[in-house]
């Protein structure tokens, strides 16, 4: 009985000691990619995601673009129908001076507003560049191999004719 006691208790010991040693546990890091290809598959899917937002960006800058440029298209509308209608009861030149100055001010207004607002926006997003692909190794080892045992088998061939 003392035995199995004792066997038990050495079991358990060396039970907990195998969980709790350290070189069961992967204490360094995965290892970076070392390959040419490993590399550009990171790398493409890095540019893959800046394109997405890139084209995120440019649609809510043309979006913002549409939404100036038809404020101001709007502006200028009412501006040039107010005009006419103004140009329809004046009768003196010096009215109808003072209308045709007075489109020419808010076109300016309009056009200053609006390019305020463009600058505003501030610089278009820069499209990100895709990344180079890793060039073809044309010959590999068994490439190599595979060429120079041709080029022997054809030495052997001219030789022996």
């Amino acid at each position: 009985m003392k035995q199995t006691i004792a066997a038990r208790f050495t079991g358990a010991i060396f039970l907990l000691a195998s969980f709790t040693y350290p070189a069961s546990a992967d204490v360094h890091p995965t290892p970076a990619p070392t390959s040419q290809m490993d590399l550009y598959k990171i790398s493409m899917e890095q540019f893959k995601k800046d394109r997405e937002v890139f084209n995120n960006a440019v649609r809510e800058r043309n979006q913002k673009m549409r939404s100036i440029n038809l404020t101001f298209d709007t502006a200028i509308r009412k501006a040039r129908q107010d005009s006419k209608l103004a140009m329809q009861s004046a009768l003196k030149p010096e009215q109808k001076s003072a209308i045709n100055s007075n489109l020419k001010s808010v076109i300016a207004a309009a056009v200053i507003a609006r390019e305020s607002a463009i600058e505003a926006l501030g610089e278009p997003p820069i499209q990100p560049t895709e990344p180079p692909r890793p060039p073809k190794n044309m010959y590999s080892e068994k490439n190599g191999a595979e060429k120079k045992r041709r080029k022997l088998s054809f030495v052997i061939n001219f030789h022996s004719t």
